[in-house]
């Protein structure tokens, strides 16, 4: 066998391994429904590992099979669904954002957000809800307006987690310097 064989070997095992993790963190979140959403971006640290460690092709391949198994499986938990359609994918392209111009890099990151945000709100309105009137305003009001709150907290909440997101991608920042600084040394065995 040769080393190439070999090294590839590794890296696909990793990548299975790690989807599998993820997949396991994910119904940790379904079987302790208010952890969700931090499930989630748990989850998305093993995304952050496989662009450090493994390159390539392997994020995606861990982001699609991680997705696809968490919705399949468990496809009425929320914790699958926010993984496929932020937490899962954004890590990778963090790391291609990181290398544009700050002010750039921010306006990107917060367009990618927003727009995830906005396929989230419609398919739960939609889809997960059953409605089949309204527009998405309707929706933003009926998801994070609740009963008698309105217009203005539904937007109150989006503001706000535009806010946690900034906080979100600041920490993940932390985190990766903190992986590179104190952790990186102890995995050669990848390179």
């Amino acid at each position: 066998m040769s080393r190439g064989v070999s090294h590839k070997t590794k890296k696909m095992t990793l990548c299975a391994l790690l989807a599998a993790m993820g997949v396991a963190l994910i119904f940790l979140g379904s079987v302790i429904e208010v952890l969700d959403l931090s499930v989630a971006a748990l989850a998305s640290f093993f995304c952050i590992f496989a662009v450090i460690e493994l390159g390539g092709a392997y994020p995606w391949l861990l982001y699609a099979v991680t997705s696809l198994l968490a919705v399949i499986l468990m496809p009425y938990t929320m914790g699958g669904w926010f993984y496929l359609l932020f937490f899962g994918y954004y890590p990778i392209l963090k790391e291609k954002l990181e290398r544009l111009k700050k002010p750039i890099a921010w306006g990107l990151k917060l367009v990618i957000l927003n727009i995830a945000l906005l396929i989230s709100v419609a398919l739960a309105y939609f889809l997960f809800f059953g409605q089949t009137d309204g527009n998405l305003i309707d929706a933003f009001v009926y998801i994070f307006g609740g009963e008698g709150f309105g217009e203005i907290f539904a937007f109150g909440v989006y503001a706000l987690v535009n806010v946690v997101f900034i906080i979100y991608d600041i920490a993940l920042t932390k985190l990766i310097t903190f992986y590179f600084i104190k952790l990186r040394h102890r995995f050669k065995f990848l390179r």
